[in-house]
Parts: C-alpha cells; structure tokens; sequence
C-alpha cells in the first residue's frame, strides 16, 4: 500500500481571504496576559507587599490608588531598576515514565520612574494638591519551558478534527495541515472526509517535545493629579496609557521513532510546527482613588479603575515541516512536504475593571501594618474584531466559560528602627480559571535606609505557581497535558530623592 503524494488543488482566494482572521483570532491565553499584573514599582512597595495604596507616599501606589499621591509633603523622584529570574520545571503528564525538565531566564528592567510636585494651595482647607507623572511595570513575560516524553495522540488529529467539523481546508490550520500532507483526502468515495496516519494506529506512542521562548513586559505612563483635604481625606485621579511588547516562540514536533519494521504508524516519520509572534500593544485607562483617615493611626482606602482599552497588533509567521514515506514497510520514496503562513492582524481588547480597597494601621513612630483587597473579574475580557464577528463572538465566548472573578489578598508592613527600615508582604492569588482552585503565593521582603533628602531600598519578591499547559487542544482525540511549576524571583532597588 502507498500513500498518494499528489498534491490537492486548493482555492487560494478562499484560504488567504480567511488566513488572517483565523491565524490572529486571539485565546483565554492572550486575555490573561494584558489584563493580569503582578505590580512592580518601587522597592519598598514591593518589600510591603503591594499595600502601599492606603499609607500612600509612595510614587508607585498610585498605580492601585492615585490618592495616595496626596500624602506627599515634599516633592520627590524615584527610579527603581530590578532583576528578574525564572525558573520553571516542566514534565509531560500525558504518557508514562516522563520526566521534568528544567528552564532558566533571567531579565532586566525599570519598574519605577516617577516625580511627585507638591503644591501648597491658598484654601486653609486643602493642605496640598500634587501633581505625578509615573512610569511603573506591570507585567513581565520573559519565560522559558521545555518538556519532551512518549505519549499516544497527534497534532495532525486537531487539523483532522477541524477540517471534518467544518472548516475543510479554508481554515487557517487546515490549509497548512493540507497543503504539508498531515491531512489528505485520497477516496473519492469519502470525499471532504479528511483522514491522518495516526489513525492507522491509534495507539502509538509518539516522542514529541516543545520549547517555547517568550520576552517583553507591560508598563504604565500615568499622569496624576492628588489633593490632601484638611488632613482627613485625600482625592485622586489618573489617565493612563499602558504599553506592551511581547515576542515568542514556539517549535513543537513529533516522531515517530520505533524500530519496529514500518514504524509505529505507517507512512508518518516526525513534524514540526513552529509559531513565532510579535505583539506591540496600547492602551489607555482611567483610576479614580480616596484614602480617608478616622484619626492619625487608622488609614482606608478605596480606589476603582476603568477597563483598559487596548489596541494591539500581531505579526506572526507559522511554519509547518510534515515528513512521511511513500511506502515506509517497503522503505519507499522519503517525502517531506513544508508549509508556510505569515502576516499581519490588528484588533482590541478591553480588560475588566478593577475594585481595590485597603487598609493599613499606622503604629506610631515604630511603623505600620497594611492590606489590600482587589476584586477583578478576568470573564469580562473582550477582543475586537473589525468585520469578523464569527471570530469575536468565538474567543469572547472561550472567555467567558473559561475565566473567572478572583479577589486577591495582600498584606504587608513596616517596621522602622531609626533610619533604618524593614519590610515583609505576603499575597494569596487564587486562579483566575473556572474549576481550578489552585492558588499562586507572593512572598516579599526589604530594607530601606532614609535621610531628610534622599532614601534608598531594597526588595525581593518571591513568586510561585503552577500552570496545566496545553501544546495543543483537540475534542475527541487524547490531550496533551504538560505541567509548568514557574517560580520567580525579583531583586528591586531603588533610589530615591526629595527636593
């Protein structure tokens, strides 16, 4: 028996008019990644915590409450350099006998650079109205994994499952998987019925692996504007304009590398599907912030913070080597067949809003204890899609199923001796997936030296999570599942200086 290697006629005009809406649609993946932060800033934010958006003063908690730039009595800048590092191990579920392998990155950036000008007003009432600009971090996608084990089920099944549910080969997959020979349709009598080679052995155990690199960040230019009313309340208001750009990676690929005569599947010998994407992305958003304070130990806050409008746009190149024999009992002809997709695609999406409250007890002259509440719910993500509303209403759905409201908690303080200060925060994340209830850690710590003119800190963050990643989905056909136990670690230091 040989396998037919005539090429199948294919309608361009149909396959390029769809290529780009269905290669850029974006998924619950990509909502999380603009609209999850992990709040970067100043070393001694991080060393609290995050908490710093009831106590204020501090030029990177006006990014979860721009109140708290009403409590600075003298002007002030910051800039904050920071390290970090990643370190995640990864193992594929799926199968038996896989073992883990292990990825480190590291990266460097600014989380904070920021100057508050305080103004005394002629009103005996209002104590100062200030005015910040601030640019603080937000998010960070440097990542690194690998896996590699034995498992039954093949990539080549979701193309299979795609083109016989509809698509055929005008979707974007499809046409690659057609035009490389994963998919083919050689019987006349089953025609637009697409078959695999995996289904000559559904039972096969395939080597197969994938490593993903992935770089960028997400930061925020925020204008403020604070006042401080009679010692008592403090008002404030921000528009922000977030930015991002984040590139990745991804080259997954199968063998099939059994000895036995014709190997495990017939005619199949590996693939290889690589995806590389460069995302640049911005946005605008508003905050608007109170702190109110009972008496001079207690301080509250709340703060609420429009959706982000983001525009984003994708170029992508995906490229997909199949490599199969015409005859492989008979060791016959090697054929190897590549496709190759690459383009553009613009669209938005608005993350949700966000409700943040706060509370932090200030114990005389020895410090202060904090914490802060968020609410989000990560369901209400939107893409859009000029003139491609099938594609909207699809992925806008997958999130709405998917993802989940979370209230995170964070707690935080500081202990002051003299000059010298000392720091400690702890935050619970749970996940943000529906039926998931696996929960990230933040731990957190500093030290800070401060003068009547200038300061400096230090910080270290300490996060841990564990993810279920998916190379690939597929309905019918067995899913890849792979483990990712990520942890990161961020040195912060900053400097920074009153006038």
């Amino acid at each position: 028996m040989k396998r037919n290697s005539q090429p199948r006629i294919v309608v361009w005009s149909v396959v390029f008019s769809l290529m780009t809406m269905v290669a850029a649609a974006q998924n619950v993946g990509d909502a999380v990644r603009y609209s999850q932060f992990e709040y970067g800033g100043t070393a001694r934010n991080v060393g609290v915590g995050n908490t710093m958006s009831s106590i204020g003063a501090d030029l990177s908690a006006v990014v979860s409450n721009p109140a708290g730039l009403g409590m600075f009595r003298r002007s002030e800048y910051t800039v904050t350099p920071s390290l970090l590092s990643n370190n995640t191990s990864s193992r594929l579920l799926s199968g038996k006998g896989n073992t883990t392998t292990a990825d480190t990155r590291s990266a460097f950036n600014i989380h904070n650079f920021g100057v508050v000008f305080v103004t005394r007003p002629r009103s005996a009432k209002w104590t100062n109205v200030n005015f910040g600009i601030t640019i603080n971090h937000l998010a960070n996608y440097n990542r690194a994994f690998n896996f590699q084990g034995r498992s039954r089920g093949s990539l080549s099944q979701r193309f299979q499952e795609l083109a016989n549910g509809g698509e055929g080969i005008e979707g974007f997959e499809t046409s690659l998987a057609n035009e490389a020979s994963s998919i083919y349709d050689f019987d006349p009598a089953n025609d637009g019925i697409y078959e695999v080679d995996y289904d000559l052995n559904p039972k096969a155990n395939l080597l197969r692996g994938q490593t993903l690199f992935s770089r960028g960040s997400l930061s925020e230019i925020g204008f403020s504007v604070a006042g401080n009313y009679n010692d008592k309340f403090s008002i404030g208001f921000s528009m922000n304009l977030p930015s991002t750009t984040y590139s990745s990676e991804k080259i997954y690929t199968e063998k099939d590398d059994s000895l036995a005569a014709g190997g495990a599947v017939p005619y199949f010998t590996d693939l290889k599907y690589q995806e590389n994407l460069l995302t640049r992305g911005v946005g605008i958003n508003a905050k608007l912030g109170i702190i109110f304070k009972p008496n001079q130990n207690l301080r509250l806050s709340a703060a609420v913070h429009t959706p982000t409008v983001f525009a984003f746009n994708d170029d992508y190149t995906y490229t997909l080597d199949n490599n199969y024999f015409s005859d492989r009992r008979e060791q016959g002809d090697f054929l190897g067949k590549q496709a190759v997709r690459e383009g553009t695609f613009s669209y938005t999406q608005t993350t949700p809003w966000r409700i943040m409250g706060g509370a932090g007890l200030i114990i005389g002259k020895q410090g202060f204890i904090s914490t802060e509440i968020e609410h989000v719910n990560y369901s209400s993500n939107k893409f859009g899609y000029k003139d491609y509303q099938g594609a909207e209403d699809k992925v806008n759905g997958e999130i709405s199923n998917q993802l989940q409201s979370v209230t995170n908690v964070r707690i935080g303080g500081e202990l002051v001796f003299s000059e010298l200060r000392i720091r400690a925060g702890y935050g619970v994340l749970p996940s943000i997936f529906q039926n998931d209830d696996s929960r990230s850690t933040v731990i957190s710590a500093g030290i800070g030296y401060r003068k009547d003119d200038y300061f400096l800190d230090l910080a270290y963050r300490r996060t841990t999570t564990t993810e279920t990643y998916y190379p690939y989905l597929t309905q019918n056909a067995p899913l890849q599942e792979v483990e990712n136990k990520y942890t990161f670690g961020n040195v912060i230091f900053t400097l920074g200086v009153k006038f």
